[in-house]
């Protein structure tokens, strides 16, 4: 099979790249996005890589010319880091969804695509981060594509390179004190980014039939019941 992944560079996606790159699954593995993936010297099966530079407001310029039966996206800022309310939802919405149009253009009946959003996505929360992801979800179910999986994990756990004050803090707060997070509180405990990455990689390989919906929540990942 092929696959595709946004959102390489980042916590989960890193994680993910890695599987899919050694997976005797995937004959190809497509990267797209702003900045090269730091590949492991040697890796096995990193030949099969093959990196699509793109902006991401420049996604509905590009043609891809492999069937993609896996498209995985793990986009995801800060409105600190994007600089602003409406450069975030660029990120964390409108280029997801023109990385969904252009995987669907395709029209691969067996498509699945993969998506992080966040526990507590709502489209209407009063927090704007929710509500952006929420409002992000709405808009994938709409588009109808074969089979769509939405990952909703908590804070996450790992060494970003680069800093996310608040996660930061949030990770040794938190981090630690897992084992706290016991009953209704499952749903926030906070989530290793390799768990999420291999979440959406089990659920990529596990036959589903068109047309799905599935929401994997964050209890649902750290428990391994996404099967």
């Amino acid at each position: 099979m092929i696959a595709a992944i946004m959102g390489a560079t980042g916590l989960v996606g890193k994680a993910l790249l890695s599987q899919l790159i050694e997976s005797e699954h995937y004959s190809k593995v497509i990267v797209i996005g702003r900045s090269t993936p730091a590949l492991v010297e040697h890796q096995f099966g990193a030949e099969k890589v093959q990196f699509i530079a793109c902006q991401l407001d420049e996604l509905h310029e590009i043609t891809l010319t492999d069937k993609i039966d896996h498209a995985f996206c793990c986009l995801g800022t800060t409105i600190k880091q994007a600089g602003s309310e409406e450069a975030f939802i660029q990120v964390d919405k409108l280029s997801v969804l023109a990385f969904a149009k252009l995987c669907q253009a395709q029209g691969n009946p067996s498509l699945k695509f993969l998506v992080v959003t966040a526990h507590g996505a709502n489209a209407k929360s009063s927090v704007f981060y929710n509500r952006v992801k929420g409002e992000l979800e709405q808009s994938l179910m709409t588009l109808a594509l074969p089979v769509l999986n939405i990952f909703q994990p908590s804070l996450l756990l790992g060494k970003r390179e680069e800093s996310r004050f608040l996660e930061d803090i949030g990770q040794v707060l938190l981090g630690g004190f897992s084992w706290l997070f016991m009953g209704p509180l499952r749903q926030y405990q906070p989530i290793n980014a390799e768990t999420v990455a291999e979440a959406m990689y089990q659920v990529a390989l596990a036959p589903q039939a068109a047309p799905a919906t599935r929401m994997i929540s964050n209890v649902m990942m750290h428990d391994r019941n996404h099967e």
